[in-house]
């Protein structure tokens, strides 16, 4: 508990200090909504300093845009709950300083909260969403990677046979399609509290559901002695699935948009540059895309500074729809986002 106290706090300080020091320049503000409590905490814990760093780069090189701007963050924790999403949303929305917001991170909490967004013309950069429904709905809502169909063809590759566990969830879905427009054969085995009544299971399982339910179910199917191999999208990559699986993560096959930044050697500084920011925390697996979703978010602001002279929920949702073509910048080099 006292250490759980203390990651709280050292946040509320992090947040506090994301005003720069004797700032006189105007202020235009990008907001942050992420899991830095509960279940999944460590998500934002692990891309809070990427989003942080951006914006403390944009700042020391003498802020954004002409006449400059300096770029403070707000940042709200959902506790990945939708309704707690919904909130923080429309605290958000209320700020008319703020222009944009990176977020939730979860596919259930940014589908709560997109309808604020919406309402307020305020624009969303969301780096965990994979439902293309939730990018091509009302609002202005940009993707950071690919969606839930590309990322499906990549997880069927060679596979002749499987079976999907799924609660219903926008990858699921998406492994039907390509495998069905593939003319693979994939049962559907159940949702994963059916998980004791399986039999039959084919040689591959994947599985679209929460990284707990995922870890439960592996677990319990290691225990009948089911040795086939298992498959996920990003949540098989989550430190909660590693939780709980344990031994029996082991030879899984997570398939990821992104690599985590201490896999790429050209990161050393980005990673370095993070930890220290977030006093020890190294970046997790959302920080590459949250860096590449703040980029996007100041590049928006000074294009709008550019057209207009001050920057807009309007002026920066245009921005956004204008810069759709441009590759994002990332911090450690060129690779490619394709999963």
């Amino acid at each position: 508990m006292k250490q759980q106290t203390l990651w709280t706090l050292c946040l509320l300080l992090l947040l506090a200090a994301c005003r720069a020091p004797g700032a006189t320049r105007p202020t235009v503000k990008i907001g942050l909504v992420a899991p830095f409590e509960g279940r999944y905490r460590s998500v934002g814990y692990g891309l809070f300093a990427a989003v942080r760093l951006a914006l403390r780069e944009a700042n020391a090189a003498g802020g954004i845009g002409h006449p400059p701007y300096s770029v403070e963050l707000v940042a709200y924790d959902d506790g990945a709950d939708p309704e707690m999403a919904r909130q923080q949303a429309e605290k958000l929305a209320v700020d008319p300083q703020v222009v944009a917001v990176i977020g939730h991170f979860r596919e259930g909490t940014t589908r709560a909260a997109l309808p604020v967004y919406a309402r307020e013309r305020l624009p969303l950069l969301a780096p965990a969403v994979l439902d293309p429904a939730l990018t091509s709905g009302p609002g202005t809502v940009v993707r950071i990677g690919p969606d839930a169909d590309a990322l499906a063809a990549r997880m069927l590759e060679g596979v002749t046979e499987a079976g999907l566990i799924t609660d219903g969830g926008p990858l699921g879905a998406a492994l039907e399609r390509v495998a069905a427009a593939r003319g693979i054969p994939l049962r559907p085995v159940g949702p994963p509290a059916d998980a004791a009544r399986w039999s039959d299971l084919p040689p591959v399982l994947f599985c679209d559901a929460p990284p707990v339910d995922c870890g439960e179910v592996l677990v319990a199917l290691r225990a009948r002695g089911w040795e086939g191999e298992f498959v996920g999208g990003p949540d098989l990559a989550a430190d909660e699935f590693r939780a709980i699986a344990g031994d029996a993560a082991a030879g899984v096959r997570a398939v990821t948009p992104w690599p985590y930044p201490q896999s790429l050697p050209a990161c050393a500084d980005f990673v370095a540059a993070c930890t220290e920011i977030s006093l020890g925390i190294p970046p997790g697996d959302m920080a590459l895309p949250a860096y590449a979703a703040a980029q996007r978010a100041l590049r928006a602001v000074e294009w709008a500074i550019a057209r207009d002279g001050r920057p807009s929920r309007p002026g920066v949702a245009a921005a956004l729809t204008a810069l759709a073509a441009e590759p994002f910048i990332y911090p450690c080099g060129e690779w490619t986002t394709t999963p």
